[in-house]
């Protein structure tokens, strides 16, 4: 299911979002959802009841709760639950309603990040500022990618390594220089072996293979602007031999460079 869903043209509609901080007696009475329920559960325990499952949820899981689903919940008194709740509809490009490939209950753990995402859209939904819901819609986006990344991605490697995520950094702003592992590692106080098994071990290519990734996305866009030469690009995004160039382009992206022109001289329907 994973593999059908475009995860680039998801668009959230949110409907309500609350911080919930339950008493005692607090419940969801039993209803049948006209949303998806996203609920990160950040302290206690509740019980969840989804169609006709029951769950004990705590401390760091993630409640995915489909559109149309029954849903009631239930607070354990002697340890109640504290949670981010956002009910929302998620479409794609064509405005078809679309469901998460998630379980019902995943297992996510404490996620800083996470959390100050959420601590953010809190704010802002409370502030109601001007274009607030703009904001909050994009908060929401970061949030389900972070979620999505984390429990979807097959090249995840885990914690992303400080070191690497500048390295990255410091690749997609000087992408067409000519890079190496040692130069990295040196920036890094790093030996060039150790540096270049980390970069591969947290981002499943080697060096080499993502400085290729970075200079072919990028080559893609200006070559789909229509405004340079298949030469010009290559030269710019560090590539001295267009021959080369061509060879890896087809291979990454199974055409060759000059039909990035043509897609984009399709006339408009």
């Amino acid at each position: 299911m994973a593999e059908e869903l475009d995860f680039n043209n998801l668009i959230p509609e949110l409907h309500y979002y609350i911080h919930r901080k339950p008493t005692p007696g607090w419940k969801i009475e039993p209803c049948i959802t006209s949303f998806i329920d996203i609920t990160y559960v950040m302290e206690g325990k509740a019980e969840y009841t989804i169609n006709d499952q029951t769950y004990i949820v705590n401390k760091g899981d993630l409640i995915c709760i489909p559109q149309n689903s029954y849903r009631a919940a239930t607070t354990i008194p002697d340890d109640l639950i504290e949670c981010y709740a956002t009910n929302f509809l998620l479409r794609n490009q064509t405005g078809q309603n679309v469901s998460l490939p998630l379980p019902y209950i995943s297992r996510i753990g404490t996620n800083p990040q996470l959390i100050a995402l959420y601590n953010e859209m809190h704010s802002e939904w409370l502030q109601q500022n001007f274009g607030y819901m703009l904001k909050v819609r994009a908060i929401l986006c970061m949030i389900l990618h972070m979620i999505l990344d984390q429990l979807l991605n097959r090249n995840r490697t885990g914690q992303d390594d400080p070191r690497i995520k500048n390295s990255i950094r410091y690749m997609s702003a000087h992408y067409w220089e000519n890079l190496t592992t040692e130069e990295m590692a040196r920036r890094f106080h790093l030996h060039p072996a150790y540096y270049g098994n980390l970069f591969q071990k947290t981002t499943g290519m080697t060096f080499k293979q993502y400085l290729i990734s970075i200079r072919l996305n990028y080559a893609e866009n200006l070559l789909k602007s229509g405004e340079y030469s298949v030469g010009e690009v290559a030269l710019q995004c560090g590539f001295s031999d267009i021959f080369y160039f061509s060879k890896l382009f087809k291979a990454k992206k199974g055409i060759p460079p000059s039909a990035c022109f043509l897609e984009e001289k399709k006339p408009l329907k």
